[in-house]
């Protein structure tokens, strides 16, 4: 059976933290065929991100740095997007489940933040009842909140984020303080 990885994120922006989080589940003793990276669309914290389509865009730069085939990024949210409700990550799993992957096993990965929020998350019982879970550890402490800050006290940002991702941001000029 195949087996997917779903790495659910804000990616904001995508960092050599998200790069390591996805290096922890290729190694992974549970094979996985694929990791599939579903950006945050409505953040079900109620986050406040920059637009999806610069996220989205810096995430596929960030997937063709890592030229890796089987790391692929299911842009799914905007779909299951109903009126001002946050999109779940239940949802999403239901979702690729139903739609795209009937006779897959699907699991979901989270990172330490999540980890420590787990009994916070919308239907965290029955996700662990459906699908398996697997957390990863923080090995490479870059997180975007970091890169955010560095961008807003003028630090240079090469060392957290890939070489495509860095270059958007500067053309973009995201991050910058107002």
């Amino acid at each position: 059976m195949q087996n997917i990885a779903v790495f659910g994120s804000a990616f904001d922006p995508p960092t050599l933290g998200h790069q390591d989080a996805i290096d922890s589940i290729m190694a992974n003793e549970k094979h996985f065929d694929k990791v599939l990276l579903v950006p945050s669309y409505s953040h079900a914290f109620g986050k406040q991100m920059t637009s999806y389509e610069d996220r989205l865009e810096m995430l596929n730069l960030f997937k063709k740095d890592l030229d890796n085939n089987r790391i692929e990024i299911a842009d799914i949210e905007p779909q299951l997007q109903q009126s001002e409700k946050p999109v779940y990550t239940y949802d999403v799993l239901e979702f690729l489940q139903n739609t795209f992957y009937p006779k897959v096993e699907l699991t979901f990965v989270m990172g330490p933040d999540n980890l420590a929020n787990w009994h916070k998350f919308h239907k965290f019982e029955e996700i662990e009842r459906r699908w398996s879970i697997l957390s990863v550890p923080q090995r490479q402490p870059v997180r975007s909140t970091l890169v955010r800050e560095s961008i807003a006290k003028g630090i240079n940002i090469n060392p957290y984020v890939t070489a495509r991702v860095a270059k958007y941001i500067t053309q973009q000029k995201l991050y910058l303080p107002r």
